[in-house]
């Protein structure tokens, strides 16, 4: 796989810059992490990261509405944004030429807070309507609020969901908002990333031109504080819902995905759950016609990652028991030989590359690399992490997943 050239400067504000050129790409990506997200919040007060997120597309100093919006379609351009436990990423893609447009409109956000009432009252309603829609009114997706509350002690960041308690979104004054800007949407808190068709060194100077003059911040933002008692082992919570069957969601506590141990955990859950040659989907689904389809993921946190697996009952004559017990047989049974081990690392290799063949894919790696492990060259040696990883490894993390002590499991039963 090609090395991706990284050149990273940082500003006189604080503002770290990283330019990936790549001659062959038709547009550029622009990139900005702010290292915030719901592992920051007050427990009084969830759901602010992600609240903001959308207000952030409303904070324009020139007043006009849409702002951001409306001139990256005019310049034939797409964005979007997102926000996790750990971070919150915004970008933007469009043609090489409009470069200067795009990071006039991401200076634009992080220069000053400009938020009005009427744009606060706005995403509050479509924030509790995201809610509404996606957790509260969806089959089934009660069960990552559950999971956050079974994994980790009440006192922990990672308690609660990224989108937060409704009633704190609802409550959420333009103070609040105001004092989350001014402590985490600064140049002191952010990695700006440029990918795609651009000269290195004319990239720095509009970057330097359009972000230099933003203040820098003084204040130190200190990260919360992760101990043993954090989190929490051997839970189980049961949560009736309008679903049809039975659905099983059982994690483990993993290494943080700010260390390459994590790595062994990505490719356990490679093999165990994805893809239908998997072990999980060969034997619930396939085999003992148990689910109708299982598999497992890793959910990456920065001070504590988790390993998941899952099932969904093939009928409703299945209990959430059968399908746990026939979870902890697969994984007891699991054994990672060389062919399986080459297979998930051939899969890895696959994800890679597919991802760090878009500049948006680009941009949003080295810049989480930036962020989070400090130097945004890792994304070259990740390839080579991968394939150093040792079967043994990763046979732990499924051990692990093996002892049901470590469980944390969610049940999604039937409304009776």
């Amino acid at each position: 796989m090609a090395q991706i050239e990284i050149h990273e400067r940082t500003l006189k504000n604080g503002l770290r810059v990283v330019v990936c050129p790549n001659t062959k790409a038709p547009v550029v990506t622009i990139n900005v992490i702010y290292r915030v997200g719901s592992v920051n919040e007050d427990p009084n007060k969830t759901g602010l990261a992600h609240l903001f997120e959308h207000l952030m597309f409303d904070n324009t100093s020139t007043g006009m509405d849409k702002q951001y919006d409306v001139y990256c379609t005019k310049a034939g351009g797409t964005n979007n944004a997102y926000t996790t436990y750990d971070h919150t990423t915004y970008y933007i893609t469009l043609p090489s030429h409009q470069l200067s447009i795009g990071l006039w409109l991401e200076a634009e956000r992080m220069r000053s807070f400009a938020i009005t009432e009427q744009a606060l009252a706005t995403q509050r309603s479509v924030v509790l309507e995201e809610i509404n829609q996606n957790v509260e009114n969806q089959p089934y997706m009660k069960w990552y609020q559950a999971l956050d509350q079974a994994a980790y002690n009440p006192s922990s960041s990672y308690s609660w969901n990224v989108y937060g308690l409704p009633a704190h979104v609802a409550g959420v004054t333009m103070d609040d908002a105001r004092a989350f800007f001014e402590k985490f949407y600064g140049p002191h808190n952010a990695v700006l990333t440029i990918t795609g068709n651009c000269e290195v060194e004319a990239a720095f100077a509009q970057a330097e031109e359009q972000f230099g003059s933003i203040e820098a911040v003084a204040s130190f933002i200190k990260q919360p504080e992760f101990s043993a008692d954090s989190y929490q082992r051997g839970t189980h919570i049961v949560v009736p819902d309008n679903v049809p069957v039975p659905a099983v969601y059982i994690a483990v506590h993993m290494p943080p995905a700010v260390t390459d141990d994590v790595l062994d955990t990505d490719l356990a859950a490679s093999l165990l759950g994805i893809g239908n040659s998997s072990i999980l989907h060969r034997d619930l689904v396939v085999n003992k016609r148990i689910a109708s389809h299982a598999g497992s993921f890793v959910d990456r946190k920065a001070y504590g990652s988790l390993l998941i697996a899952y099932a969904y009952a093939m009928d409703e004559g299945t209990t959430a028991q059968e399908l746990a017990d026939a979870i902890e047989k697969s994984v007891k049974g699991a054994v990672v030989t060389d062919a399986e081990m080459k297979k998930v690392k051939q899969r890895q290799r696959t994800a890679l590359a597919m991802e760090l063949q878009k500049t948006h894919g680009v941009a949003d790696s080295v810049g989480y690399y930036a962020t989070f492990f400090d130097d945004p060259t890792e994304v070259n040696s990740l390839l080579e992490k991968y394939n150093s990883r040792l079967g043994t490894d990763v046979q732990k993390a499924l051990d692990t997943l093996a002892d049901t002590s470590e469980w944390v499991r969610v049940d999604i039963v039937p409304k009776t």
